[in-house]
């Protein structure tokens, strides 16, 4: 059996994402948005596809995790939800942002400051969320353990989980033509 050569340009093309050839994804989330203004937010990723697992073709194929950064202008809220499956790391890059933490049995939200290169690790069954009370836009990483997590889901009652509940009845129809 022959062994190809190593090629820079190959791996290059494979394993390098740059920031020339990404955009941020305003729409990503928009959904939540459409719930409440306060939601806005844009992503960019560069390893895996992440929760929405949008189809963009301009990121690395994931193995193990996902790898985003996140725009978070001010007075804008990355809103509480939680995944059942992963971790989830938020590395602040920029600005000044307060993590919220909420377990569901409590009715509490904990409020966490994060300033610059001030990481969050909130593990999986813990509701999370960011949210940024500053005047100007935070920017961070965001990192879930996984390569294809499973959906969030948002705190019980909430527009947000009402949104989910009716879209994956939506979606359950369209696979099941109904």
């Amino acid at each position: 059996m022959s062994e190809e050569k190593f090629s820079v340009e190959e791996f290059e093309k494979k394993y390098v994402a740059r920031l020339e050839n990404r955009s941020l994804d305003w729409n990503v989330l928009k959904f939540q948005e459409e719930i409440d203004p306060a939601y806005k937010r844009a992503q960019m990723r560069y390893i895996g596809r992440g929760a929405t697992a949008n189809n963009d073709s301009n990121v690395i194929t994931a193995e193990h995790f996902t790898l985003s950064t996140m725009v978070l202008p001010p007075g804008c809220v990355g809103p509480l939800h939680l995944h059942d499956d992963v971790e989830e790391v938020f590395f602040i890059l920029k600005g000044n942002v307060k993590a919220l933490i909420q377990v569901e049995a409590e009715s509490e939200i904990h409020e966490i400051p994060l300033g610059e290169r001030d990481c969050i690790s909130s593990p999986p069954g813990v509701y999370r969320g960011i949210r940024n009370d500053g005047d100007e836009e935070a920017l961070m990483l965001v990192m879930l353990g996984a390569v294809k997590p499973n959906l969030p889901t948002y705190p019980k009652g909430s527009a947000l989980e009402e949104l989910r509940i009716h879209r994956a009845k939506e979606r359950e129809g369209i696979i099941n033509g109904k």
